[in-house]
């Protein structure tokens, strides 16, 4: 009669074969890909997307990369979260350009995009305007700070001195009064009371790479109507396609349909 010591021991053997297998084969699993990847397949030859939210440059805004990262990678792009500062607008300008600065160096002027809202459609409005970024889609920038009453009635009149702004830096911050290199998309709500249609109507106006896309809505339109970014995602991507596979700069595309 066979023992059950007898039958044990290689079942143990086995178990311990198993369990050093294992760990073998954990080790050799690939790590997570490292920051600027953006952890999907293929990301280094897919175009990168800065993503910069808004908030009156005071705020976070919690409510950016639910409704953007998705859409984001759906069109294509990697997408990459900016965090500037929100006691300092020049030191928000500071942050943008060098995050686009490096994604640059990074991945080539042509693979780098930009999308902001608000505030931060301001702040990724001064990188198409400097060439920092290929392109650029703005939700309500703020284009001429020099003239924007809205946050000195919300806030009080130390806003801008708050922020490290006296008129001479709003004038030198506002993309009205700077050049416009790179292909812009502005979507402006046209019922929008924070960021005055007019404001933006003149800056379309006064640059040819500027495409205003006047859409229903108030200053969080894209909230209420999603599809909005989706579209506005897809207008970037074309622009995106086009430069990656051509060296001539890309024609802008027609604005999207509301």
């Amino acid at each position: 009669m066979i023992r059950p010591r007898h039958v044990a021991a290689p079942v143990v053997v086995l178990l311990l074969f198993l369990l050093f297998a294992g760990s073998a084969f954990a080790e050799e699993t690939p790590e997570t890909p490292e920051e600027g990847a953006g952890g999907l397949v293929g990301s280094t030859e897919r175009p990168q997307l800065l993503l910069v939210h808004g908030g009156s440059f005071l705020y976070e805004d919690p409510y950016f990369e639910p409704l953007t990262r998705q859409r984001a990678i759906n069109a294509g792009f990697v997408p990459h979260y900016v965090t500037y500062p929100l006691n300092s607008i020049p030191a928000a300008v500071d942050r943008v350009r060098e995050e686009a600065a490096r994604l640059r160096t990074k991945f080539g002027l042509d693979r780098v995009y930009a999308y902001g809202s608000s505030a931060g459609g301001t702040l990724v409005t001064l990188l198409s305007g400097d060439g920092l970024v290929s392109a650029a889609v703005a939700k309500a920038p703020i284009t001429d700070l020099a003239t924007w009453g809205w946050p000195t009635e919300k806030y009080g009149p130390e806003y801008w001195n708050a922020l490290g702004l006296d008129l001479a830096g709003r004038e030198r911050l506002s993309p009205m009064l700077r050049p416009e290199r790179e292909p812009l998309l502005v979507i402006q709500g046209q019922s929008d009371g924070i960021v005055p249609p007019e404001m933006n109507a003149a800056f379309a106006e006064r640059f040819p790479r500027v495409t205003l896309w006047k859409v229903a809505g108030g200053h969080t339109t894209d909230r209420a109507r999603p599809f909005l970014v989706s579209r506005a995602m897809h207008w970037l991507a074309q622009i995106a396609k086009h430069n990656m596979g051509v060296t001539t700069r890309a024609t802008p595309p027609v604005p999207p349909t509301p």
